[in-house]
């Protein structure tokens, strides 16, 4: 099934009118109430009711500290049930790091290497050209280099397996020789968490299985993400899982029939549900430099950092890299299931946000917009 992307690439043309401040929030939790804190809260409350944004939830990091985890609106309108701290959301595209982080976790290791040929340690991938083949690495793969063409996934059977996944890359004719062009591939990605499971295990009779055991095992495990799960069957159990909605033309929410589904064979590249809390501490992880809240060392802070460096179009792994009024932001959407996500951080700052919304059509004003309204707040602190 297609993910969008429209989403993301909008952002590298992003021209915006950023809003003014709004009145102090009724509500900070147990927050330090900082200036900017209190205005940047205020901004998301008041965009929420100006584009008619069902519910919402809010996490701010400061370090290895959460100091707002917060829900706003509604999970779910017609039982008037609240979003709150621990409510599930679909992050879409925004798990894309957790992929890197992963795969950061096998070079620690040395089970892989960034730079060296994915054929050294799965000699059956292929790319359409033998060339390319011999020559393309991970770091091409997931950084969004590796000549797939976005339009790739359109070629996937409706019933897919990671298999089929692999065939499609192996067929699709490339816009380029690995390292030459940018095309933010879903395809690429998602065959990047499963040759992580090759790498790891050598090999896999589930590769979805293995790849949502090893996320589990190697990352949302030591991190503490308790809740989360790639399986739509689990969130849907969990009683404080979010709907998601479409909006009416009077601006009123629609209930969306969910469309994800267990096994999808895209799910490294964005199937996780996952709540703000958690997520928060996945943010707090990368402000630490691979180290958890909860003391436990997840990942090097070299291989961690090398996720976020910047190759083509500025998009490291998993990660878009700008520089925006002088203070660099590492940040990335997502949008799946008419959900719509941002996640980010600004080391200058120190500081980590995360915003999950129930209606990827209310919702994408405010997550294109939000990662630069923060860093204009910090700037006048």
């Amino acid at each position: 099934m297609m993910r969008k992307i429209w989403l993301f690439s909008l952002l590298w043309c992003l021209g915006l009118a950023l809003l003014a401040c709004s009145p102090e929030p009724e509500k900070l939790g147990t927050a330090r109430a900082t200036d900017w804190l209190t205005e940047y809260v205020s901004y998301i409350q008041e965009t929420m009711e100006t584009d008619n944004i069902p519910g919402l939830a809010l996490a701010l990091v400061q370090g290895d500290e959460i100091i707002l985890a917060e829900g706003y609106g509604l999970r779910d309108v017609a039982s008037q049930s609240p979003v709150t701290a621990e409510t599930l959301f679909h992050i879409g595209s925004t798990q894309k790091s957790m992929t890197a982080m992963l795969l950061a976790t096998l070079a620690d290791e040395g089970l892989l290497d960034w730079d060296e040929p994915i054929i050294n340690f799965a000699p059956e991938f292929a790319l359409s050209a033998a060339r390319a083949t011999e020559k393309v690495t991970l770091r091409q793969l997931l950084g969004m280099s590796s000549g797939i063409p976005d339009a790739a996934e359109d070629a996937l059977p409706e019933e897919s397996t990671p298999e089929d996944l692999f065939a499609v890359i192996r067929e699709t004719s490339l816009l380029g020789m690995p390292g030459e062009e940018f095309s933010y591939s879903n395809l690429a990605a998602a065959a990047s968490g499963y040759l992580g499971v090759l790498a790891a295990d050598g090999e896999s009779d589930n590769l979805y299985a293995s790849y949502a055991d090893l996320l589990q095992e190697r990352v949302l495990d030591p991190i503490g993400m308790e809740t989360a799960t790639l399986y739509a069957s689990v969130a849907q159990k969990n009683a404080n899982h979010s709907q998601s909605y479409t909006l009416s033309r009077q601006g009123d929410p629609i209930l969306s029939a969910s469309y994800d589904f267990d096994g999808d064979i895209l799910a490294p590249a964005g199937s996780l549900k996952a709540n703000v809390t958690e997520m928060a501490l996945y943010v707090a992880t990368q402000l630490s430099r691979g180290v958890a809240p909860n003391g436990n060392r997840v990942v090097s802070a070299e291989n961690l950092a090398k996720t976020w460096q910047p190759h083509l179009e500025n998009y490291g792994l998993g990660w878009e890299i700008q520089e925006y009024h002088g203070s660099k932001l590492i940040f990335h959407t997502g949008a799946y299931d008419d959900f719509v996500s941002v996640i980010g951080f600004l080391p200058e700052f120190e500081v980590g946000f995360v915003i999950l919304v129930n209606s990827e059509e209310a919702g994408e004003n405010l997550v294109e917009a939000a990662p630069y309204m923060l860093v204009e707040k910090l700037g006048r602190q």
